[in-house]
């Protein structure tokens, strides 16, 4: 049995994979304690030769899955029902990692009883890197506040995670957000999570990447609301129901509204999506203004309680 198992979903990404892939077969962790599986999503390009090659020089450490292309979260569930691991890492394929991150995030598993390990990372840009730090955690209702969604920076402990029966979900943009909201639900408390404040993944941000190529897949973020909404109203009612309001109406209005369509140069687009994100939160949050953490002082929650009426027409005229 395998201590790890990392997950790596490939598709068209020939010019990074070996970066990634020397990162994960050169780690201090013990290699027969641990597996690498590529899971080809049917890539054009020779992303396959590449992940062949590295087979035949690690042979005991990579297997390569090869599937039809169902994009990002279908390949991760693909490796996941395939992987061996006491613990699942998914690490996407045009980013790297530092070579300790597997032996010092084992360590945290503290004798494999934690749900989950969690490290910092860096944002890396062609030309500078930006430090994501987190220090702890106060409680399962603090980190669905301020927790990071992404889905690359954890150790799942895999028997737990398959108890869940939490998958990520199929062919929409915002994936992480779904899985990472919904298996929070099942923590019985903040000591189940461990903290690696090492710095261990180097998040690339390029303009090819699947976040990048987003325009026409902004409203996704609405189907997984909903999903998210239904799911915590089915297994948990109004327990939770002030936080992740507040963190449903940051996300919405500080990095979808601000970060996605206040670019985009299509004025009836960018007025069009503005106005399905206020009926989105005044239908599934009509109370919005009153949540208790968005009266917290703080230069975000101050941005928030702006009026809506302002924030629509400096959008739709900027």
């Amino acid at each position: 049995m395998k201590k790890i198992s990392v997950v790596i979903p490939v598709y068209n990404v020939a010019e990074f994979l070996p970066t990634c892939l020397d990162s994960l077969v050169h780690q201090t962790f013990p290699s027969q304690d641990y597996e690498v599986l590529l899971v080809d999503d049917g890539s054009t390009d020779n992303s396959a030769q590449i992940c062949q090659q590295y087979i035949e020089r690690y042979p005991q450490l990579l297997r390569l899955l090869t599937k039809k292309n169902g994009g990002l979260s279908d390949a991760r569930n693909y490796g996941l029902a395939r992987c061996q691991g006491n613990y699942v890492l998914f690490i996407d394929s045009d980013d790297y990692v530092e070579k300790q991150m597997l032996a010092r995030m084992y360590t945290l598993t503290d004798q494999e009883t934690k749900k989950i390990v969690e490290c910092n990372f860096f944002w890396e840009y062609p030309n500078r890197q930006r430090l994501d730090l987190r220090s702890g955690y106060q409680s399962v209702a603090d980190y669905l506040i301020n927790g990071r969604v992404v889905a690359w920076n954890k150790l799942y402990r895999r028997d737990w995670l398959l108890q869940t029966k939490v998958e990520f979900p199929k062919g929409k943009l915002y994936e992480d957000q779904n899985f990472f909201f919904k298996i929070i639900l099942f923590l019985d408390n903040i000591n189940e999570i461990a903290l690696d404040q090492t710095a261990e993944v180097h998040y690339r941000q390029r303009s090819g990447s699947i976040s990048y190529n987003q325009a026409s897949k902004i409203t996704d973020i609405f189907w997984i609301y909903q999903d998210l909404i239904d799911y915590y109203q089915l297994h948990q009612g109004d327990r939770y129901y002030a936080e992740i309001q507040y963190r449903f109406c940051r996300n919405l209005l500080g990095n979808v509204l601000l970060r996605k369509i206040r670019p985009l140069k299509n004025r009836q687009q960018k007025q069009t999506l503005t106005t399905q994100i206020w009926q989105k939160i005044d239908a599934w949050f009509p109370d919005w203004k009153e949540n208790p953490y968005l009266k917290r002082p703080g230069k975000v929650n101050s941005y928030l309680r702006l009026v809506k009426p302002f924030w629509t027409k400096l959008l739709v005229t900027i």
